[in-house]
């Protein structure tokens, strides 16, 4: 079992770091924890237990070494208290001014993105001790823009400096040995971002966040950590991927229309000479018109797939529970009444999917959501898709965060170079890849100088896509379908091993299973071991 544990008044902090190891690792195998759970746990010296514990308190320090003295796996996030910072050779201080100053940036110029000048730089040669594998994204900004100061296409949310739980905890400085990770500001060491320690029969993995890297695809890192790190020695758990088995890549795109729907038949009929999936999010003040009512139900006919994307546009889903749920009730009542279709799923408009619209929209019926943007509801924004905070089961969100759009589309000799760079990150950390464009309307062309220019773009990046191997392109239906059904797959521990099983109307796509190395083909059920 992962075990979960914070001090009491930091209990939303642990509930986030349920959901994102649940997303992981199933819901049977992640539970929040206690401190008398741990001291418990320590008269256990072969059970099979993890324990990620934030902002521990100086009081668990005793507890903690002895911990780190055992058969275990630890993984600490946030600040760490003195005495365990002594125990581990970390010299601690307040975040400096000047750090603060710089983990945060400018918005987003037209035609150019925006990075803070501090940033996460992770070292090749531990981060290839932890799991095996070089880092996939060496250096990172705490914060960047690619729009105003809403989006980073990247999908990463910020990291701050405003002692929140997405913040830098403190500024430490760690036995070169254990650094994995630094805070750097042109090239000058600002301490240390991740470490590890490896050197007696536990391993403990420290963030310097209260809530880990659970926003980017760094969240791989804690995966393997579990799922592959010292596997003879150590206990493991079973990974579920988000890309299926058998597959080098995952992809999902979509049409968000918002004022207009027939005007993206042009660019429909590009992905349908590129044999891609295509997706439109319709909202019932668009559908009042009927000429809109006509290229939904070809995309329908043709493979694609129809969401909600509310009933006004509303921004925070009008405010409210109350209100809400009524967007999502209109704009499905209306969907179905103008084109013949139910929908299952959401978009969340401006992305904001606060808590409330989230039971809101469950409420109403819908299966899930998409949503999750660098700007707000920084909880919706995570690694994986699966069940959010705050919500029940049967319910489940997904970050797309890649907005291809022409004023995204960067000056010099590589416009499109943010949105391929942000396939191949997503590929790296093993996610599901989503992004979006939206159709012109008389107001407004998001940027696009003409449909040729916008069409030869979205081919580029289908091309580039497809260099990756065996690319999975499924329409937002599919995608989330699966997704809804990975976050359901229940992992049970059997004296054999772990028995993983689908949901029994699963997603025809197999499951993969990463466990001690190994890439594994779950169909229906199958032991782990």
């Amino acid at each position: 079992m992962i075990h979960v544990l914070a001090p009491g008044n930091q209990q939303p902090t642990a509930t986030l770091l349920v959901a994102a190891l649940a997303r992981s690792c199933g819901l049977d195998q992640v539970s929040a924890g206690s401190f008398s759970g741990l001291l418990q746990t320590l008269h256990d010296p072969v059970g099979h237990h993890a324990w990620v514990v934030i902002n521990p308190l100086e009081d668990w320090t005793p507890a903690l070494i002895r911990l780190a003295s055992a058969r275990s796996k630890i993984i600490v996030l946030g600040e760490l208290p003195p005495a365990l910072a002594e125990f581990l050779k970390v010299r601690t201080e307040p975040l400096p001014q000047d750090l603060i100053k710089a983990a945060s940036c400018a918005p987003a110029n037209t035609f150019q993105d925006s990075e803070s000048a501090a940033r996460v730089r992770w070292l090749p040669d531990p981060m290839l001790r932890l799991s095996g594998r070089a880092c996939h994204q060496p250096e990172r900004a705490l914060r960047r823009y690619d729009f105003t100061d809403e989006w980073n296409n990247l999908g990463f949310g910020a990291i701050t400096a405003d002692g929140s739980p997405w913040s830098l905890a403190q500024r430490a400085w760690l036995e070169p040995g254990n650094e994995l990770a630094q805070v750097v500001v042109e090239a000058e060491h600002h301490g240390a971002y991740a470490g590890l320690w490896d050197q007696g029969p536990a391993s403990l993995l420290w963030v310097n966040r209260a809530v880990g890297p659970i926003d980017s695809q760094e969240w791989r890192w804690i995966e393997d950590f579990l799922s592959d790190h010292r596997p003879v020695e150590l206990p493991c758990w079973p990974v579920l991927a988000e890309i299926p088995h058998g597959f080098d890549a995952a992809v999902t795109m979509r049409l968000d229309c918002d004022e207009d729907v027939e005007s993206a038949r042009t660019l429909w009929q590009v992905y349908q000479r590129e044999g891609v999936p295509f997706s439109l999010a319709l909202h019932a003040k668009v559908l009042s018109d009927a000429q809109h009512h006509v290229l939904p139900r070809e995309v329908l006919a043709a493979g694609g797939a129809i969401l909600s994307h509310t009933a006004t546009h509303a921004p925070d889903w009008g405010g409210s529970y109350e209100a809400a749920y009524l967007e999502g009730k209109t704009s499905a009542d209306v969907i179905r009444d103008t084109i013949g279709h139910t929908v299952r799923y959401a978009v969340s408009p401006f992305h904001q999917t606060p808590v409330y619209a989230r039971l809101g929209l469950a409420d109403a019926g819908y299966s899930g959501c998409i949503g999750g943007i660098i700007r707000n509801d920084f909880d919706f924004l995570m690694a994986r898709a699966g069940v959010p905070p705050a919500s029940g089961t049967g319910f489940i969100g997904h970050s797309q965060q890649c907005m291809l759009h022409g004023d995204c589309m960067l000056e010099g000799d590589e416009p499109m170079k943010i949105f391929k760079q942000a396939f191949d990150l997503a590929c790296e950390g093993g996610a599901f890849f989503g992004y979006l464009d939206h159709p012109f309307s008389e107001r407004y062309q998001y940027g696009w100088l003409t449909e040729t220019q916008r069409a030869s773009a979205h081919v580029q990046l289908i091309q580039h896509m497809r260099q990756r191997g065996r690319v999975l392109f499924a329409n937002e239906d599919q995608a989330m379908d699966f997704l809804h059904d990975r976050a359901h797959t229940r992992i049970q521990a059997t004296p054999e091993g772990f028995l993983v099983v689908r949901p029994p109307a699963a997603s025809p796509w197999p499951l993969q299973v990463r466990y001690k190395g190994q890439s594994l083909c779950i169909e229906r059920e199958g032991l782990v071991r």
